[in-house]
């Protein structure tokens, strides 16, 4: 075997694997004795295009493994590559020192503050990896190993070129769901680091690992591994937990953030922490946000002279993002930022890009690495909100449209959007002054007077709520929304026929505006035109089948003529596209009561009630069939239970009801209802 020598000077020394994508060698170079590498051999399918591609890829991940390892002494280095009868060699560093699964061994598991150890360390390493870009996507103990020398962690193997070779997914133990499925993420990382992190506190070999996958909560899908049994600090266990949640959403996004925790739990001093904070943002990956609405707000500008080569990449991602290819927009901007990691440029447009892409993830952290690089940007706060509102962080959101406007209070989609946040936190009053701010600033900015209108009737400021709806039709005469909202406005304001022709107005506008057929559907239904109605549904479902409140609301307009049968057939439509839907389960036992058949309508209450234990009028209408069985007990029990709700939700109507009810079973005075239901409460999703 050491006869042989790979590319006329690679000695094998040893064949470290043998598998069906490969093998890999220690070898030694000849013409530089004592030196030792890693030889990978990639069997591929022996073509010219696909040497070419291989050669390519190879170059580009090279040369960003390269500048990675420049940040990071603790990366295996990539050396060469070389091609030998048809075959494609990589050559990598060799690392003296023992994988990470001659530390975790089975039955014996590591000490806490060695799993924290442990996990800080490889944490620092993907903070840089990912910053470029870059996925390891192959993190499990047998590719960390500890340095001999220093006694320091280095991650190793990372799948690079092996990716271009085969389809064929490994390792699935450490694997998360969305990488298995092709659709990997940066916190994909994450979650194979918690699995060894696991592993490490239970003392399981990587055999045992897949175990792991059997040990899950029925009801959340969620690894069980921390029991009784076990003692772990238990603000570790959360951390490791939210590094391995099933949906990568509900995960860790970044690196820093599980530091950022661990640190905490290790007591690393205020300052000091504050301070590695700081470096480590410098290289976090991220994105910017608003395009939607604020693409003319845009102010780029570059900090620093840039090369022809960081121009060229970065004018090609631009291209790339105005021709509708944000993937490969990305991709030229990954390469702008890898040339120059300062390039406030390149990720501010990434940022946009990740935004279209819907990764509002990465946009709230590119916004971040903007911002850090350039304080006094306001569009970059801007960004920033609108990417935490997209994520549901509003009071993150405020406070960086609130910059925003000290930096620039011209800024009318600022205030536009920081009245969208307030909305969501019931902040009426300042969400409303803020699209007024936003409409001065911009007399003729349609979508701030929408979402004026829209919260005025909510606050039943009906008049004023038409009146903005008017202005945007002014403007905007084709804006269908518009003419849908000022419907819905006419609906609540009992003038139905009027509510009747802006719902047309907006289908005529836009003929798949599913929502304006629907409650056009329900003014027929209550108009007693029956064909009209049963028409609008219908016409949903033709545009999609899969639109369940068109089989909710068709149920109800059914049931009101008494077709009770083809209510229950589309309340059970609506079941098979969500079986959590309270208020197909609560019309259905309606339409089963009003059929006679107690036993089915007293199941589907009590589905209701399963699904959700604050639904009152599953408990309401669960009461009117314990009165009609006599069970006088539990239909007072059902009874007290709505009226509570009823009451908390101020539903002063209801409430009445369910009081007169328990009046009459109890046998006090009280006057019986003169609507009494001859069945029970219907409701709408």
């Amino acid at each position: 075997m050491k006869s042989h020598l790979l590319n006329g000077h690679y000695q094998i020394l040893k064949v470290l694997n043998d598998r069906e994508k490969g093998k890999t060698y220690l070898v030694e170079d000849v013409n530089l004795p004592g030196s030792q590498f890693i030889v990978k051999q990639l069997r591929s399918p022996s073509n010219p295009q696909t040497v070419t591609i291989l050669r390519r890829l190879f170059a580009s991940k090279s040369a960003t493994l390269e500048k990675i390892g420049e940040k990071n002494k603790q990366i295996q280095k990539l050396i060469a590559d070389f091609e030998e009868n048809e075959e494609f060699y990589i050559v990598q560093e060799f690392i003296p020192g023992n994988p990470l699964t001659d530390e975790i061994i089975q039955g014996q598991p590591l000490r806490e503050e060695q799993v924290i150890s442990l996990l800080l360390e490889i944490l620092e390493i993907l903070v840089i990896v990912h910053s470029f870009g870059v996925i390891h996507k192959n993190i499990k103990p047998g590719n960390i190993i500890r340095r001999e020398s220093d006694k320091k962690l280095v991650l190793v193997d990372f799948n690079t070129v092996n990716e271009a070779i085969t389809n064929t997914v490994d390792n699935l133990e450490y694997m998360p769901i969305e990488q298995v499925n092709g659709n990997l993420k940066y916190n994909s990382d994450i979650y194979a680091l918690g699995i060894v992190a696991i592993a490490a506190l239970l003392g399981l070999s990587e055999n045992e690992i897949s175990n792991l996958r059997s040990q899950k909560n029925r009801l959340t899908g969620e690894i069980v591994w921390c029991n009784k049994n076990l003692k772990v600090n238990k603000k570790l266990a959360r951390i490791i937990n939210r590094m391995v949640r099933f949906n990568y959403r509900k995960r860790y996004q970044y690196a820093t953030e599980v530091l950022d925790d661990l640190k905490k739990i290790t007591n690393v001093e205020h300052n000091q922490q504050r301070q590695h904070q700081k470096k480590l943002l410098l290289v976090l990956t991220g994105v910017a946000g608003c395009i939607t609405l604020a693409g003319g707000a845009w102010q780029l500008r570059s900090l620093k002279p840039v090369t022809n080569a960081q121009q060229t990449l970065y004018q090609e991602g631009v291209n790339k993002y105005e021709a509708g290819n944000y993937e490969g927009a990305v991709e030229d901007f990954n390469q702008a930022i890898a040339l120059d990691p300062q390039n406030a440029l390149a990720y501010n447009r990434r940022g946009d890009a990740y935004y279209r892409l819907g990764d509002y993830e990465q946009a709230q952290a590119d916004s971040s690495q903007a911002i850090l690089l350039n304080p006094q940007d306001a569009n970059a706060y801007f960004d920033r909100g609108f990417a935490f509102s997209e994520l549901g962080k509003y009071k993150e959101a405020i406070a960086d449209y609130t910059q925003a406007i000290k930096l620039n209070s011209e800024n009318a989609y600022a205030y536009y959007g920081r009245g969208l946040a307030r909305a969501q936190l019931k902040d009426s009053k300042g969400s409303i002054e803020d699209f007024s701010k936003a409409i001065a600033l911009k007399p003729q900015y349609t979508e701030a007077y929408l979402q004026r209108g829209i919260l005025r009737r909510r606050l039943r400021q009906r008049l004023a709520a038409i009146q903005d709806f008017d202005t945007v039709i002014k403007i905007n005469p084709t804006d269908a929304r518009a003419y849908y909202q000022r419907g819905l406005t006419q609906s609540i304001n009992k003038q139905k026929y009027a509510a009747l022709k802006d719902y047309t107005d907006a289908i005529n506008i836009n003929p798949k505006y599913i929502e304006a057929y629907l409650y056009r559907g329900d003014v027929y239904s209550e108009l007693g035109d029956k064909l009209e109605a049963t028409e609008d549904y219908n016409s949903i479902l033709q545009i999609d089948p899969k639109f369940s409140a068109a089989y909710i609301h068709r149920g109800i307009h059914r049931f009101s003529f008494g077709d009770y049968k083809g209510a229950i057939r589309d309340y059970t439509e609506a079941l098979k596209l969500d079986p959590n839907d309270i208020a197909a389960y609560n019309n259905r036992g309606n339409a089963y009561l009003e059929l006679g058949n107690a036993k089915a309508a007293n199941q589907d209450y009590s589905r209701a009630i399963a699904i959700n234990p604050n639904n009152a009028l599953a408990y309401y209408n669960r009461g009117v069939i314990r009165t009609k069985q006599k069970n006088k007990q539990g239909a007072i029990a059902d009874f007290k239970k709505a009226a509570k709700l009823f009451q908390l939700q101020g539903e002063k109507n209801s409430y009445q009801d369910a009081q007169r009810e328990i009046a009459i079973l109890q046998n006090k005075s009280a006057p019986a209802p003169t609507n009494r239901p001859k069945s029970g409460k219907k409701e709408k999703n």
